[in-house]
């Protein structure tokens, strides 16, 4: 994402939250991010394409830092897990999400309601792909139903603390709780699947697109975003070094997963620090992507 996509939408999530979504004039955009009408519309068609920008952006932060939060540790370990959820609550707040969702609950829009349910269905199956990754995978064919159960507990206990006003109980330990209350559910024996899997599109993973033609998009990426840093920065700095580090790796037959993890975590932190990310956490999404199926693909 480069800087004026990213300043347009950092001032209409701000008026989103301030003044509402409908409220918002897109000349209440221009204004806010000091642009002219054709610049707008040289990155957006309207005013809900700029919405589904924002939404895709926290988005991107949440399973760039879920990707985070496992490197280096076991897939099985419940705390991973609860942590990863968490972050999720944690952008969400962050970006005001709660506000913004409000603001747009009772659009009749057919294509942002299409976007917004596509995100939904993408976290319902990481959430199911993690229990079974937790739990074993004999509960795979129950998984969706858990996944259901778990978000459901979580989107209601959150519900009750707001209209209650209580501040003592945490959203992690809120977590902790309906992990523990679904562990019942999960160990037993009789249970009926009520959500079959394929009751939702594979919103996750991308079948149709091989290891190599995602390496190769994910390589382009990379060395599109060092021409950036390179033409931004003039100078040669830590930052080329990392990239030409992932570069080179990834052309590899075999790349090095344990050590692209390493450099992309080194990478993304160094990037969270400056002010302008450009299309930076993309990118890392991207890699995170390739990253998931290749060790997907060497476990089959």
């Amino acid at each position: 994402m480069n800087r004026k996509k990213k300043q347009i939408i950092d001032a209409a999530h701000r008026l989103f939250v301030e003044k509402g979504f409908v409220a918002t004039s897109i000349q209440d955009i221009l204004d806010e991010a000091e642009i002219a009408k054709g610049t707008f519309y040289n990155y957006f068609t309207s005013k809900n394409e700029c919405l589904m920008a924002i939404l895709e952006f926290v988005y991107e932060e949440t399973t760039q830092k879920r990707n985070e939060i496992a490197h280096g540790k076991s897939i099985q370990d419940e705390k991973v897990l609860a942590e990863q959820i968490a972050i999720r609550m944690d952008t969400n707040r962050k970006h005001s999400m709660m506000a913004l969702f409000s603001s747009i609950s009772l659009l009749d829009d057919e294509d942002l309601q299409e976007f917004i349910g596509k995100q939904h269905r993408m976290e319902l199956q990481w959430i199911a792909k993690r229990l079974t990754e937790v739990n074993g995978a004999d509960t795979k064919r129950f998984a969706l139903d858990h996944a259901v159960i778990l978000l459901g507990t979580i989107h209601h206990s959150v519900h009750l603390l707001k209209i209650s006003d209580n501040k003592e109980i945490s959203p992690r330990k809120v977590i902790q709780f309906a992990l523990d209350s679904i562990k019942p559910v999960i160990k037993g024996k009789n249970q009926e699947v009520l959500f079959q899997a394929d009751m939702i599109s594979n919103a996750i993973d991308n079948a149709e697109e091989t290891i190599l033609t995602l390496k190769s998009r994910t390589i382009y990426r990379l060395q599109t975003m060092l021409s950036e840093i390179k033409k931004r920065e003039n100078k040669h700095t830590k930052k080329v070094d990392y990239l030409l580090f992932l570069i080179e790796e990834l052309e590899l037959d075999e790349p090095r997963i344990y050590l692209v993890e390493s450099v992309l975590m080194s990478l993304s932190k160094m990037i969270d620090e400056q002010k302008d990310k450009g299309n930076e956490r993309q990118v890392f999404q991207l890699v995170w992507s390739l990253i998931e199926k290749i060790k997907k693909t060497d476990v089959e």
